[in-house]
Order: structure tokens, then sequence, then C-alpha cells
């Protein structure tokens, strides 16, 4: 079930990437908004997937199933560093587009 989860996580960031640089090509949504979208949907990944891996852990083996709250907060922070990388990427964008007006 393990496996299921995860790419299912791998399936919602890899449609939320293509979903927010599709919107960014139309010129629908700026880079620095689905960074922060994507920073905001962080613990709410993190915490689900925790949780998710706590529910079909097998009890009856004596673990006290820390592996998956910690399954879950890497998860987290791997959904954390892909939107704040997003986000610098479009700050970036930003200032050359700024320098550039200037210039």
């Amino acid at each position: 079930m393990e496996g299921l989860i995860l790419a299912l996580f791998i399936l919602i960031l890899i449609s939320l990437n293509v979903a927010f640089l599709t919107l960014f090509k139309k010129g629908k949504l700026n880079l620095m908004v689905s960074g922060i979208i994507m920073t905001i949907l962080a613990p709410v990944i993190g915490f689900s997937s925790g949780a998710l891996f706590l529910h079909f852990y097998d009890w009856s083996s004596g673990g006290t199933g820390e592996g998956a709250g910690y399954g879950g907060a890497f998860l987290g922070l791997i959904t954390l560093v892909n939107g704040i990388l997003i986000l610098m990427i479009g700050i970036i964008r930003w200032f050359l587009h700024f320098v550039k007006k200037v210039n």
C-alpha cells in the first residue's frame, strides 16, 4: 500500500507542476503565485501522506510507526522544496524582466 501512496504523491506533484507550467505559458498564472500555492500545499500533503502511512501501518509487527511519520514529513519537505524552487524561479524571472525594462 505504501507504493500506491508514493505513486499517488508523485502523480499529484507532477500534475501540479504541469498545470502550473501550462497556466504560466498561457499567461494566466504567475510563477511566484504558483510557488506560494505549492508551499501552502506542502503541509497538507505531508500530514495527509503521514496519516495514510500510519493508517496502513502493520501494528501487529510491534513497531511504533515512527517511520510513517518520517515518511510523511519527508514528502512534505519535498513538496516544500519544489514550491520554493518555483517561487525562486518566478522571483528571478520578475527581477530580470524588471532590470530589462529599466534599461
